[in-house]
Order: C-alpha cells, then structure tokens, then sequence
C-alpha cells in the first residue's frame, strides 16, 4: 500500500510515499535534519547543493564505516562459531 509522508528538508517541504511506517520515516528526517545542522555548524557551506553534498558525503562515510564494522564482526562471529564446532564432540 504506502504512506504518504510530508517532510521537510533543509527547508524544503517534500511529500514522499514510502512503505515504511510513518515513525521510521520521520526518523530518517530527523536524523537527516540533524546531519544537516551538524554540518553547517562545522563548514562555511551555504549553498543548499554544497550543504546536501557534504551531508550525503558524511552519511555514506558513516553508512561504509558501519558495514565494515558489520563486516568483521560476521567474520568473528564465523571463527568463533568453527573454533566451539572443533571443540565439540
């Protein structure tokens, strides 16, 4: 089916539909309009297009770094789990 969620980014009002439920979208948002003040504090950026480059720049360093972190730990969780089978009878 599909929500139907307003939302307002950098000052920009956008409706989107999504199948997420409308409290994890308005999370998304808000984490975003978070990101977003985060930036503009750290950075003389004042086009809207810099601001939302720099953003996504920094999201998907964290979005990379987190899938690494995801990574290695499925590769621990994997030894761990061969080293307790050899130790098994």
């Amino acid at each position: 089916m599909g929500n139907v969620v307003e939302l307002t980014i950098l000052g920009q009002r956008l409706v989107i539909k999504s199948d997420e439920d409308s409290a994890y979208i308005r999370k998304v948002e808000e984490y975003l309009n978070a990101k977003i003040r985060e930036v503009s504090e750290k950075t003389r950026a004042v086009a809207t297009l810099d601001l939302a480059l720099l953003v996504a720049l920094n999201v998907t360093g964290e979005l990379l770094k987190a899938r690494e972190d995801l990574d290695g730990i499925e590769h621990r969780s994997e030894d761990l789990h061969r080293q307790i089978a050899d130790l098994l009878p």
